[in-house]
């Protein structure tokens, strides 16, 4: 069975158990997709393999009710988010506060915009390797996450609780 088709059925049915039980939102996070450029610069548009990767995402997450999408504002990380976004005709929010460069109370506040503004939502982050883990760690998973600089295939689902801790799920794709 194809590896979209078993990861499209896992999330549904883990959102639509949670959504019954919890009423509770989901949040999706990924790093942005493949690049072309050296790292050490800001402008790296995707590659090729970045661009499939982020049309394999929407292709994903087309149907699972997301109505929020959240970037940094690099271009690798809006791009990654686009074919989502413009499926879903939703504007991302691009923030500067989810760079490279983050500060984690800056990391804080937006974790608390989604817990208070987007708690019913289901949203999409397009981070980096070291904004999304500390994203996760915010929300309150509490396991240290690592995304090594070679890995563009994480696909984390947070399902925040409302007692204890969130739920995570780590997927590839």
């Amino acid at each position: 069975m194809n590896t979209k088709i078993i990861i499209s059925i896992v999330v549904t049915v883990v959102l639509f158990c949670f959504h019954v039980a919890q009423g509770q939102q989901a949040i999706f996070l990924v790093r942005y997709g493949e690049t072309v450029a050296p790292k050490g610069t800001d402008l790296r548009p995707l590659s090729e393999a970045g661009q499939r990767r982020a049309v394999l995402l929407a292709t994903m997450l087309k149907d699972v009710g997301t109505n929020a999408i959240f970037t940094s504002d690099l271009e690798r990380t809006i791009k990654t988010a686009e074919p989502l976004a413009h499926a879903l005709e939703i504007e991302p929010k691009a923030l500067w506060q989810l760079n490279t460069s983050f500060k984690q109370n800056d990391i804080d506040a937006f974790a608390a915009l989604l817990r208070s503004e987007y708690r019913r939502d289901i949203v999409l982050v397009v981070g980096h390797a070291n904004s999304v883990p500390a994203l996760l760690k915010a929300l309150g998973h509490s396991a240290e996450i690592k995304i090594p600089e070679t890995e563009f295939d994480n696909l984390f689902v947070l399902i925040p609780m409302s007692e204890g801790p969130p739920k995570l799920l780590r997927l590839r794709f």
